[in-house]
């Protein structure tokens, strides 16, 4: 793990740095829609460790800080100003993207737009949706998906005042989650926070007196730079001239299994083999018992396929995977509940049994009072409840819904945070835990219709806001920044990421039309309202398969953590178990294989010393990919020619 001592650095944010990074923060908004849904190139935001973010430091440090050292040192950006630019970047880049905003606008204008008799869209959902919810004009709807057309900006200026209201609420919410959450993961737990090692380690040493700081100095470091560029430059230049060769990064494990019970290696999530270098730098700052749990349990689940395949058990081995997912985030939620006890009864004590005066519980050097914290997670739960309620869902329904949306990001943060997964998706909406364990009766036809639109904000759970928060909390300690003015700047990149991305996106979906963009947002992710058409017409009763695979993936989970707490020797991570069925896993098994058995082989040989002296080989495997990758992107910007899966995601 880096080495987070303390450095020499200012406290208080330059006003360059704020500049810099909402500069560069308003540039990656606008150019994200049209990489992302029109050039359909790697995704700058499509996970936890953002290209566009992590790029931008690359180049930072090995590019223009080394010219500024030489041509004008006064101008030279210092480790505090480099880590507020990829903070202000990582917390906002998800937003325009996957993470709220591209699938926002497809589901303001898809219920108009795909509604048909056969669907029974407009006598079954709209009569549940206010008027000020989306897009109700036709022409409208219709250009908005077929092209050619300017924005009709007062048509859609009602419901995107409502849903940028909802969402400041939503990230409010989320904010003050992360920030009641940061004492205890933070200090308390000592999470290791793997995916800040590398901004921080790369900023750390930066001198005005050097052209690079020593950490560049290292030959390792440039050997592992060096074979993942030379992968990236020569698969790079394969898109611009066919004739070159290309590296796959990707191979198929499944295709020998073609008799039951082992077909299934060839069901979701199918046995491959992808080649990341970075997962691989990354798995190498793991805890061992982590990585290795990543890579097991996928190979658990899928010998859970093979049993339920060989023995015909009256379930999807799929489903069953999916129900055990979903239990193991309530139970880990718990657990973190019941170990945070302490610190919870201090959040409380200080905010409803103190005066603000008290020093007994002392808040003075949090991001915010825990008063201010604790309240603000009220207050913005009550208004998204309010908001919800005003739009016709019930209160129960919508105070529930919410509460599953806060277990699921947590527990998807804490993988993030503590176990370096820089890729995530839960395999789940909050409405199917009612599905499953009680049946869609319960739930009354106008909540279940506005339900619907839980895929905007739920549909890509990579691009939560939680962990991004965290990184930057935990980034700001090792250079001594001012924790609260990190939040002001995280505060200012997300409103205006919010403004950028309605300004960037619209203009292009109207110039280009929705069907000629990434099909996933525009047409794919909408067609979820089928489903709860299905619902309403047709309400289902409990699934008690999946209500039996709950039960099950609760009591490993449980045992999982009860291993882990008491037994030192105890090798199994509930990580491994939560994310082994689900879509990061698919991608990232093989790497977290590869780099927890490099790390096996250093730590057998030479013990923590080669461990140690082992460590910038694999950073330069991360800069190395994400470097090129970068370089890639930019250049595909220009020239329209994409470079796609170059990683995971």
């Amino acid at each position: 793990m880096a080495s987070f001592g303390l450095q020499a650095a200012p406290k208080i944010m330059s006003v360059r740095a704020i500049l810099i990074g909402l500069a560069l923060v308003i540039l990656q908004t606008a150019i994200t829609p049209y990489n992302d849904y029109y050039l359909q190139g790697t995704d700058i935001s499509g996970n936890h460790f953002p290209l566009g973010a992590v790029f931008t430091l690359i180049f930072f440090t090995l590019i223009v800080n080394p010219i500024l050292k030489k041509t004008f040192p006064r101008a030279v950006l210092n480790p505090g100003e480099l880590i507020i630019v990829w903070v202000m970047m990582g917390v906002s880049s998800a937003i325009p993207s996957k993470g709220m905003i591209g699938y926002l606008l497809p589901y303001l204008a898809a219920p108009v737009y795909f509604a048909t008799p056969e669907n029974e869209w407009a006598e079954t959902l709209h009569p549940y949706f206010p008027e000020w919810l989306i897009v109700w004009d036709e022409h409208a709807v219709t250009d908005f998906y077929e092209g050619e057309s300017f924005v009709p900006w007062a048509l859609w200026a009602k419901p995107l005042i409502v849903w940028t209201v909802f969402i400041l609420l939503l990230y409010a919410l989320t904010i003050c989650v992360s920030i009641v959450l940061r004492k205890q993961w933070i200090e308390r737990e000592r999470f290791i926070f793997p995916l800040v090692t590398v901004p921080v380690e790369m900023v750390q040493q930066t001198s005005m007196h050097a052209g690079l700081n020593s950490l560049f100095r290292n030959r390792l470091i440039w050997v592992g730079f060096g074979i993942a560029a030379l992968f990236h430059l020569l698969n790079g230049l394969h898109e611009y001239f066919p004739a070159l060769p290309r590296i796959p990064n990707r191979y198929d494990l499944y295709t020998p299994f073609t008799e039951r019970p082992w077909i299934v290696m060839g069901w979701w999530p199918q046995f491959r083999f992808f080649l990341y270098f970075s997962v691989i730098g990354i798995t190498y700052f793991l805890a061992m018992e982590v990585s290795f749990s990543c890579w097991f349990f996928f190979l658990f689940f899928k010998l859970q396929y093979i049993i339920i395949n060989a023995f015909a058990i009256p379930i999807s081995p799929w489903i069953s995977a999916r129900g055990q997912t979903m239990a193991a985030y309530v139970v880990m939620v718990l657990a973190f509940l019941l170990n945070s006890r302490s610190h919870i009864k201090d959040l409380l004590k200080r905010t409803f049994l103190e005066s603000a005066a008290s020093t007994t519980i002392d808040d003075s050097d949090e991001v915010l009072p825990y008063r201010w914290a604790v309240l603000g997670t009220i207050f913005s739960f009550l208004l998204l409840v309010g908001l919800c309620v005003y739009a016709g869902m019930s209160f129960w329904i919508a105070c529930s819904i919410i509460m599953l949306f806060l277990i699921a990001s947590t527990a998807l943060s804490w993988m993030v945070v503590n176990g370096g997964m820089l890729l995530i998706q839960a395999p789940m909406y909050p409405v199917e835990y009612f599905e499953i364990i009680a049946g869609s009766r319960i739930v009354d036809a106008n909540s279940l219709a506005l339900l619907g639109f839980q895929r905007v904000m739920m549909r890509d759970w990579g691009g939560i806001l939680m962990p991004s928060v965290l990184h930057g909390f935990k980034a700001a300690d090792p250079l001594r920044l001012n924790r609260r003015s990190i939040l002001g700047a995280m505060v200012l990149a997300i409103v205006v990421a919010i403004g950028v991305s309605y300004a960037a996106s619209l203009p292009l979906i109207y110039e280009k039309g929705g069907l000629n963009l990434q099909r996933g947002p525009f047409i794919g992710s909408p067609r979820y309202f089928n489903h709860m058409v299905s619902l309403i017409q047709y309400p289902k009763d409990p699934k008690l398969g999946e209500a039996y695979s709950m039960i099950l993936g609760a009591g490993i989970t449980g045992f999982l953590l009860i291993m882990q707490r008491q037994f030192m020797w105890w090798q199994l991570h509930p990580i491994g178990y939560v994310m082994g069925a689900v879509y990061s896993s698919y991608f990232l098994w093989s790497c977290m294989c590869v780099g927890w058995f490099l790390k096996y082989l250093a730590l057998k040989s030479g013990g923590i010393g080669y461990y140690r002296q082992f460590r910038p080989l694999f950073m330069g495997f991360i800069i190395g990919e994400f470097g090129i990758v970068g370089f890639w992107m930019v250049i595909g910007i220009f020239t329209g020619v994409n470079y796609q899966g170059a990683l995971p995601g």
